[in-house]
């Protein structure tokens, strides 16, 4: 192949094979790129398209010796959903009659002999793309071929899904044709006419013969397709530059210095290669969903700078891409060892994070109870860079598992009080939180900063206890939430997560052992499948059965803390406006141990709401304790307090 501009058809057709290296990320277009790609063409159904620039790495002769393998470094997304898109239309045109075409499209895009003319990276997303997507093309004879491969395959990466949505999406947009607005009428004419427009995209192909010239190039040819984000830029520019500062000598490929670039280049690659399939899986999880790679590049930045303050107009770690660049920008001898360094240790923050969130590996029982108490009263976005550096350091045993469990029982406390009993601002603490994390990221004995105080775990636990007693103390959260009409508090659809939280530690309070508790905090917390309620034993609407001198108490007793269970829905049904007398009768065989407890009592009233309310108060301020004040209240009086 050729380096220089040229139309698609000269491109795939031919001799030569595609494959995805595996260092580069799995298939990531979305309904956006897909949406937009579709109406790039149908706009150029009577004119030429440009469709940006490809980079190739040359080629190797593939085992059959007839074809050339080729690496495709940039554009392996456009090429992978057009090849998907060809494969829906030679389909069609198989459904429509129109053999010559769907031959065409077989022979020149899809197949060269018996091979694929694209492969992904050798991973599943590699098998699921010629079984799934491409429904075992090569084979012609269909003996391998599933007549509902649907069924065969779960989608649970969010690759496949990503692959799947795009092999639909074409599907159901080629078997609606014509498309409304256009000047067609007869679909075979359209799908005629959109080939011959995929044939004739215009695009540049730079054919490069090292990755140290990959990288190079491909600093500025990015000019099409989904936007690069941060971290892929930063892949580019830490590639970029260490072909700059380590290959001056001629690029033949036999040169020492030239080998050396490209094995440093390979190493920053497949350090990459490992962020990505880390990224698959965090976003995979219900608690990563939330997360994107620049967010978790962002607290491995806020742990690695030694520079940025928490002042308001030196906050740079929001602009984190700017500042790595900075950073590797000079060359003072040792760049090549520090850029490895560097992606080394993003890496392992990409790493720790993932076995985090997914669990994965965590070998210890108190640790994971802990981490699922963190992930369901969620909140932890000013906390990751802590979250990441404690664990990385007591998976090489630099922290202990108890000091490790400390550390997220005082973290559960903080966002608890904070954030769920205080409702404050979701930025609040967090220029605490950052600076925290990056003391104990400098307390590794591998790790220095001239700067920087390092912090040890137990250091950072008293600190955050004492950020927990200056942001909620026992006596506010008695102001809060004792006497207060808290139901109404946490009026707000979301908030009511919070209180059933809260509800649910009660509930485990009142059973022994964990296991007695039929149901996961998770599906509590989120209201799985809208199966769990928070009752009030007093209703919110008086009936006529309640004798009509308790109604105002009632009413001012309805929303306490006290007067609030969790119940499921199975319980609830028609229950809810019932004098207590009736309830009693109805609800004694409950799942939640709570409401045994309450329809234990004789009668109900605001003597019982009160007492109730305590235990449950004792039980939020036991589990999530203020510290602080306990300290000082076990504190011997002073010789002046004495006297």
């Amino acid at each position: 192949m050729q380096t220089g501009k040229k139309p698609f058809k000269n491109l795939v057709p031919g001799r030569d094979l595609f494959y995805v290296p595996k260092y580069q990320r799995n298939y990531s277009w979305d309904k956006k790129q897909r949406r937009e790609l579709w109406e790039d063409l149908l706009e150029s159904l009577d004119k030429t398209h440009y469709i940006g620039t490809f980079l190739i790495e040359d080629s190797d002769e593939s085992d059959s010796g007839l074809y050339d393998e080729v690496g495709i470094i940039d554009g392996q997304q456009r090429l992978t959903t057009l090849l998907i898109m060809l494969f829906e239309l030679q389909e069609q045109f198989d459904a429509h009659g129109r053999e010559e075409y769907a031959v065409d499209i077989l022979d020149n895009y899809l197949v060269a002999s018996d091979q694929q003319r694209l492969r992904l990276q050798e991973d599943d997303d590699a098998k699921f793309f010629k079984k799934y997507i491409l429904e075992d093309v090569i084979d012609t004879e269909k003996s391998t071929q599933s007549s509902n491969p649907e069924a065969e395959y779960t989608l649970d990466t969010p690759s496949k899904r990503r692959l799947a949505d795009t092999k639909s999406f074409f599907r159901e947009k080629l078997e609606d044709a014509p498309p409304e607005h256009t000047d067609y009428d007869d679909p075979v004419e359209f799908h005629t006419d959109l080939y011959s427009t995929i044939q004739n995209l215009d695009l540049l192909a730079y054919v490069v013969e090292s990755r140290a010239e990959a990288a190079r190039i491909f600093q500025t040819v990015n000019d099409r397709g989904k936007g690069l984000t941060d971290l892929e830029i930063t892949k580019s520019y830490l590639m970029h530059r260490l072909a700059l500062v380590t290959d001056d000598g001629p690029r033949d490929g036999n040169g020492e210095e030239e080998q050396r670039t490209e094995g440093l280049i390979n190493i920053v690659q497949e350090n990459f290669g490992e962020i990505y399939s880390n990224i698959e899986q965090i976003t995979d999880t219900d608690v990563g969903s939330g997360l994107d790679e620049d967010q978790i590049q962002r607290y491995h930045f806020i742990l690695w700078d030694p520079n940025w303050t928490t002042s308001y107009d030196k906050r740079y770690y929001q602009n984190h891409l700017e500042y790595v660049k900075k950073a590797f920008a000079m060359d003072n001898g040792e760049l090549p060892e520090e850029i490895i360094e560097y992606t080394n240790d993003l890496k392992r923050s990409f790493q720790r994070l993932r076995e985090l969130v997914t669990l994965d590996g965590i070998n210890s029982n108190r640790i994971e109870t802990r981490l699922e108490n963190l992930y369901a009263v969620g909140r932890l976005g000013n906390f990751y860079p802590l979250l990441i550096t404690a664990y990385d350091q007591y998976t090489r045993d630099h922290i202990s598992e108890p000091e490790f469990v400390r550390l997220l029982e005082k973290i559960e406390t903080f966002i608890v009080r904070t954030y769920l009993i205080e409702q404050k601002a979701a930025d609040t603490g967090r220029t605490r939180a950052y600076p925290l994390a990056r003391q104990l990221y400098y307390n590794d004995p591998g790790k220095q900063a001239d700067d920087i105080s390092p912090s040890s775990v137990d250091d950072v636990i008293d600190k955050l206890a004492d950020h927990v007693h200056n942001y909620c103390d026992d006596d506010t959260l008695m102001d809060t939430l004792y006497e207060a009409d808290v139901y109404s508090y946490y009026s707000d659809s979301n908030r009511k997560n919070e209180l059933r939280y809260l509800l649910y530690a009660y509930e485990l309070s009142l059973e022994r052992e964990r296991e007695n508790i039929p149901f996961e905090v998770q599906k509590v917390v989120d209201n799985e499948d809208d199966r769990f309620t928070i009752e009030h034993v007093w209703p919110q609407t008086v009936s006529d059965e309640f004798p009509e001198h308790l109604h105002e108490t009632i009413n001012e007793n309805s929303d306490r803390l006290g007067n609030l269970a969790l119940m499921t829905i199975e319980d609830n049904a028609g229950n809810q406006n019932d004098p207590f007398e009736k309830k009693k009768a109805a609800l004694d065989e409950s799942k939640f141990r709570m409401l045994n407890e309450i329809f234990e009592n004789m009668e109900w009233n605001e003597v019982t709401i009160d007492e109730r309310e305590r235990r449950i108060l004792n039980v939020i301020r036991n589990r999530w304790p203020d510290e602080v004040a306990r300290q000082k209240e076990e504190s011997p009086p002073s010789a002046w307090q004495e006297d």
